[in-house]
Order: C-alpha cells, then structure tokens, then sequence
C-alpha cells in the first residue's frame, strides 16, 4: 500500500504505511465555545481555586440535557441558602450551625442519600439531585459545600476510599458517633456532651457524612465506613489530612459517571466524558489511554491511535504497556480493512 501524502485534512481515513510501521496522527477539532464541553474546558483551563464546582457540575449535567437551564439550578442553591440562613447568622456554635443545616436538608426539604438505585446516573448531575431531593455522596456532599459557601461555613471534601464525605474546620466542635448516623437532628445537640471528639488532623473540625443524613463522624467512624466497603480496614490517616481541590473532586465525579456509562454499555456517553476528564487533567498519561480505549469501542480508531500512542509515548514503562500496543494494533488493523 503506498502512502497518501499528507494534507491539512487530518481526519480518521489519513494515514501513512511504511511497511507495517504506522505514522498515524489525528487532531480533534476544540469543541465550540457555546457548548458545555467547551465551556467546561474553558473554566478547567484556570487556576483550581477559580473553579466554581456547581457551574462546573451544571455544565456536566449539560451534556446530558442539551439546553439546561443552569442560572436556574444556581438561584435555587440561592434560594435555599437564603431560607436556611436567618438559622446560620444568628448561631455562633459550629455544631449547632451544622445540625441545623442538616434538621434543614434532610428533614425539612428531604434531601437523602438514594440507597435504592445507588447507580442511576441521575444521582451525579446536580439539577437532578436538587429536583429529585436524592444522590450519592460526592453530589450531596457537593451541595453542602455550596450551600455552606452562600452561608459562609467553609466544606471541604475528603475522598475515602469507596465513600465522599465533607469537613468543617476552622472551630472545636464535639462530633457525635456512626450509631447517631439517622438521627442527625436537633435532638443531637443534647448529647454532644457524651460524643467523642474528633482528633485526625487537630481539634478544630467537624466530619459530616451527607449521604447519611449529614451524620457526624469520628475517625473510627471513617475507618468502618471504608471497612464495610473493602471488607477489611484501610489507612485513611493521609486521606483525612488532605482535602481534595476542585479539579480532583470534578474528576471523582466524572469518573463515577464514566463508570455508569461502561456499566450500562454506553460507551458513546462515557467518551463524552472522558473528554472533561482530559481537559481538568491534559498532564495524565492515563487520561489519554482511557479516552484512546473509548475510542477504540466506539470506532474511532484514528482518535484512538493518536491517544493511545500519547499514552505509550508519556509511559513507556507502565505496567499495561504490553496491553496498550495490542489495543493500538488492532486499532492500526482498522484502518487498514477500511482503506
């Protein structure tokens, strides 16, 4: 097979065959400005503390809803704020802020933790969530963090492994224990007397679980929520001592919305996705690999060519290299039934 010349029309059909070493390249046009994609890339190209995560997480949930109005999900957060802050202002103990912030959200508007349906994908877009009053820990976690940002309480998020929950530092409050998990009322502030305070990482915080009712953890709490879902204890010290940024928590999101869309077959949707994975992270090799097998699934193999070979080309060491060179043959192999 004799080689085309190369052109300024880089599309799937171009390639060069030299013998049976491709030199193969494929540049995806930018996604538009207007679309959440492009809008998204956008906010992910600035610095991590610029990220606003529910403008992030509403241009996310975009691309499942073509033309969602997201100023409208922004003042609903407002609004909520709002109704709950004349309870914030005038309280100056951090406990009882949270407590009420939680009597507010879990038992006045309802919001709960969906155990019934854990891996709809409803639960990670943040307008179902407000809609639907149900999610999963890292989108309820989320909206504590952006209420808390409109009340003036700082959140941050911790990743456990297998489970996302929140802190609030900055104060010494007293926690309660995983057993007071489904009663994180009012009724709480009488026996914070008898809980145990909470040492990881100094005195001044205060660990919430928003999938289960905004509980109030200790560290042993953390260790058997991650116990119960590793069926053995893990060290979770380093992870309790480092809240993630706002680009590793969009990346916890989208990554659990790519694993919905493997898991349903949806692999169209789960490459839209990795596409906001490789604009909050253009720097991992890991990404680019993920996008390129994606790629490979849904018969994009010049796509999967050039990231694939990004991937063998930013690690050339890595334990799937072997793996990797096989998926890029086949993709190579394509090409050349197509041509």
């Amino acid at each position: 097979m004799e080689a085309d010349d190369r052109n300024d029309n880089r599309n799937d059909n171009s390639y060069i065959v030299d013998g049976s070493i491709f030199d193969y390249w494929y540049e995806a046009p930018p996604p538009a400005e207007n679309t959440p994609m492009g809008r998204f890339a956008k906010l992910a190209d600035g610095p991590d503390e610029e990220i606003d995560l529910a403008e992030a997480a509403l241009m996310i949930a975009a691309q499942e809803y073509p033309g969602l109005n997201e100023v409208f999900y922004l003042d609903a957060l407002d609004n909520l704020a709002d109704e709950i802050r004349p309870l914030i202002a005038t309280e100056a103990d951090p406990l009882k802020n949270v407590e009420n912030l939680n009597y507010f959200l879990n038992n006045l508007k309802g919001f709960h933790g969906n155990e019934t349906d854990y891996s709809d994908r409803r639960n990670s877009y943040l307008n179902d969530v407000l809609e639907r009053k149900t999610g999963i820990p890292i989108t309820l976690s989320l909206l504590y963090i952006e209420l808390g940002k409109r009340l003036g309480i700082h959140f941050e998020g911790i990743g456990l492994p297998g489970h996302f929950i929140i802190r609030y530092r900055e104060l010494a409050p007293q926690a309660l224990g995983l057993n007071d998990r489904n009663d994180s009322t009012y009724d709480n502030l009488e026996r914070r007397e008898e809980s145990t305070a909470y040492n990881a990482g100094g005195s001044d915080e205060i660990l919430l679980d928003p999938f289960n009712g905004g509980a109030i953890l200790t560290e042993e709490d953390c260790l058997e929520l991650v116990r119960e879902h590793f069926g053995r204890m893990v060290p979770i010290r380093q992870v309790l001592n480092r809240p993630v940024n706002n680009r590793q928590f969009l990346t916890r999101m989208l990554n659990n919305l790519k694993a919905s869309c493997i898991g349903e077959e949806d692999f169209e949707r789960a490459l839209e996705f990795q596409d906001y994975l490789l604009a909050l992270n253009p720097q991992l090799a890991e990404e680019f690999r993920d996008r390129g097998l994606l790629s490979l699934r849904t018969g994009r193999y010049g796509r999967a060519i050039s990231d694939l070979k990004s991937y063998l080309r930013k690690a050339p060491d890595a334990s799937d290299a072997g793996f990797i060179r096989k998926q890029l043959g086949a993709a190579m192999d394509e090409v050349v039934k197509r041509n």
